[in-house]
């Protein structure tokens, strides 16, 4: 049986990279991917397909197209403040103000890549048009796990934290009862 993996495609394609040719690959212990594209192939991971439906796989998708795009940013955003610091650095009487500004550099770029998580996840939400796909994959694919040197480490333990904030935001709960 072979797998329909257009969704995923279109998916790709509503976030700005169209025309790629999606195709499943064995999984990875030792890496904590599920999308990979280059040179016009989309590489899926087969555990995405193992554990997700289709809308919750181009749910995961889209959010990982987006957070790359957004993280990017984040980084030259940056970058000012990193130049800024080693010109200081390099300079013999400024050299603890440079260390400080590359400090201060690397602290801005952390909370830049935190909220580039969060800036995807809105605007993954924003064009499904659903919550629930997302979060549905975020939480399907929380017990993934990465194998390195006899250690076994969680591939991505953001993503309760992402997958709750969703819920909150968008009161997807509202029905429970009260414990």
């Amino acid at each position: 049986m072979t797998l329909d993996l257009k969704p995923l495609e279109q998916a790709a394609a509503r976030v700005g990279l169209p025309g790629l040719k999606a195709r499943v690959v064995p999984h990875d212990r030792r890496r904590g991917w599920w999308f990979r594209w280059r040179d016009g192939e989309l590489l899926v991971d087969e555990r995405v397909l193992d554990h997700c439906a289709p809308a919750d796989a181009s749910a995961l998708l889209m959010g990982e197209v987006l957070q790359k795009r957004s993280r990017r940013r984040a980084a030259l955003q940056s970058l000012p403040v990193f130049a800024l610091g080693l010109a200081l650095c390099a300079a013999p009487f400024a050299f603890l103000i440079g260390m400080s500004i590359l400090l201060l550099g690397c602290v801005l770029l952390g909370l830049l890549r935190g909220l580039a998580v969060h800036r995807a996840d809105d605007e993954t939400v924003n064009l499904i048009g659903d919550a629930t796909p997302l979060v549905r994959g975020l939480n399907e694919m929380d017990f993934e796990e990465i194998h390195l040197a006899g250690r076994i480490l969680p591939a991505r333990p953001d993503l309760h934290r992402r997958a709750e904030r969703l819920v909150r935001l968008h009161g997807l709960c509202e029905a429970q009862p009260p414990t």
